[in-house]
């Protein structure tokens, strides 16, 4: 090789690598859009189906296992699930709250709302 073609160095351009996230599931994609607002839904579910007389003989109860699990599915500290489970209780305990999702309402907003969404 001649000194001319040994000073020529060829260098390679390299593209930048691109990161890009695994394709979620299906049941991924379900879990971002509706999860948030599942627990209310069951809830008010659950708040629909202890009408009259009957919410006030088991609703607390129903209620609050309810709202021990959302508080379990969310991560929440002992103290925070007794005090949701508790709310959940009351709320389905609570006469005329039956045909007013606040519930599914409030979950919904607080997922409009929600900083550090998973999508």
């Amino acid at each position: 090789m001649t000194e001319e073609a040994q000073k020529v160095e060829v260098t390679r351009v390299k593209k930048p690598v691109k990161y890009s996230r695994p394709t979620p599931t299906p049941l991924e994609r379900f879990n971002n859009a509706l999860g948030p607002v599942a627990g209310g839904l069951i809830l008010d579910m659950a708040d629909f189906l202890t009408f009259g007389p009957i919410g006030l003989y088991i609703g607390f109860f129903v209620g609050a296992v309810i709202g021990w699990w959302i508080g379990s599915t969310y991560g929440f500290s002992l103290k925070a699930k007794l005090f949701w489970a508790t709310l959940a209780g009351l709320y389905c305990l609570v006469p005329m709250t039956e045909f007013v999702p606040i519930a599914t309402m409030i979950s919904a907003v607080a997922r409009f709302y929600e900083k550090n969404s998973r999508r």
